[in-house]
């Protein structure tokens, strides 16, 4: 079959639940978007976990048009920061509640940037929220750690089996909707293979079954 859009798109989470980690995080920032108020966070961990999904969801639950979205790795400089990221952050929601700013990538921020932005995030708390997501999140100043929660999205060992029944659950589920059939085996061994790159399981599965 021919599809309209990638399948690593169609399978893009679409709310909390649909996110691949442990229950526990999951209920975790559940939580925080029931209660409309979420700490400023820092997703990290390996490519392909959700990391950017998990924050959209969050801004769009919480925020909604009082959300904007940064791309680190094209936007690095201490420009950025000036021009668009500090002037957002200090002005109120036309909506009310608190605005959140997703910095995507941002392990790509130069150093200068990460010092500006610092700044931004203590004196603008009262009407802006930050989420970042990283790969290497040893590339944030220990500033910017100090002054966010880090939330690891890479799967601890101890969780991997229920992780891996919800992803395979997840996909029965999505393909059946999709209309895309798919032998059971093989996509349970696409699944085991590519663990931990969520991604690339979606690429190897569209390859495989359309």
């Amino acid at each position: 079959m021919t599809l309209q859009q990638p399948l690593a798109e169609l399978l893009r989470p679409q709310q909390l639940g649909d996110l691949t980690l442990p229950q526990r995080d999951i209920d975790r920032l559940q939580r925080m978007v029931d209660a409309g108020q979420i700490m400023g966070m820092v997703f990290h961990g390996s490519p392909g976990l959700g990391k950017t999904s998990a924050a959209r969801i969050i801004i769009q639950a919480v925020a909604g048009e009082s959300g904007m979205e940064i791309n680190g790795s094209s936007l690095t400089g201490i420009d950025s920061v000036r021009e668009r990221i500090e002037p957002f952050a200090r002005s109120g929601s036309l909506f009310g509640g608190n605005k959140i700013c997703l910095i995507d990538e941002a392990d790509y921020l130069s150093k200068h940037a990460q010092a500006s932005l610092r700044h931004v995030i203590e004196n603008s708390w009262s009407t802006c929220r930050f989420l970042f997501t990283v790969n290497d999140v040893g590339k944030l100043v220990p500033a910017i750690q100090s002054r966010l929660t880090l939330v690891c999205f890479d799967i601890a060992p101890t969780d991997r089996d229920q992780v891996l029944r919800q992803l395979r659950a997840r996909y029965r589920s999505r393909l059946a909707e999709l209309g895309i059939k798919y032998d059971e085996a093989s996509l349970d061994q696409i699944i085991g293979v590519y663990f931990g790159d969520f991604r690339k399981i979606a690429q190897q599965v569209e390859w495989e079954f359309t």
